[in-house]
């Protein structure tokens, strides 16, 4: 079996392909045939509650948060509890059972600060040299 190599002139130069006649002005009104009806889609109304619902929620959420975390953070404890001591403690203020003079409480800040050798911080600026 021989083969034979085709070159251009023995391929003719008719096109193989055709185009039925009048096909291209009838082309919009085929397809336009084959498509389904278009149905227009039905809008709904959008209400006002719509539109607030999700704020409405979210208010109760945090509502609901703020008064669990109060629930949580008063609850008393069923312990017994000294409530003499207790009522005593918050009528009187905390520091209304101290009774110091203010003489008395001038020389303790002045023992303090010697002891502890703030004088020399201070006044003799030590603290700048350990820098």
């Amino acid at each position: 079996m021989e083969t034979r190599k085709k070159t251009l002139a023995d391929i003719d130069k008719k096109v193989p392909f055709k185009v039925p006649n009048n096909y291209f002005s009838q082309f919009n009104e085929s397809i336009m045939t084959m498509l389904p009806e278009k149905t227009i889609p039905q809008v709904h109304k959008v209400t006002m509650w719509s539109k607030t619902k999700p704020w409405v929620y979210m208010a109760a959420m945090f509502f609901g948060l703020f008064f669990s975390i109060k629930v949580i953070t008063t609850h008393t404890s069923t312990k017994n509890v000294d409530n003499s001591i207790a009522t005593t403690i918050s009528q009187q203020g905390y520091w209304s059972g101290v009774e110091i003079s203010e003489e008395d409480f001038f020389d303790y800040l002045e023992t303090q600060f010697i002891e502890e050798n703030y004088y020399n911080l201070v006044y003799n600026q030590d603290y700048v040299n350990s820098l």
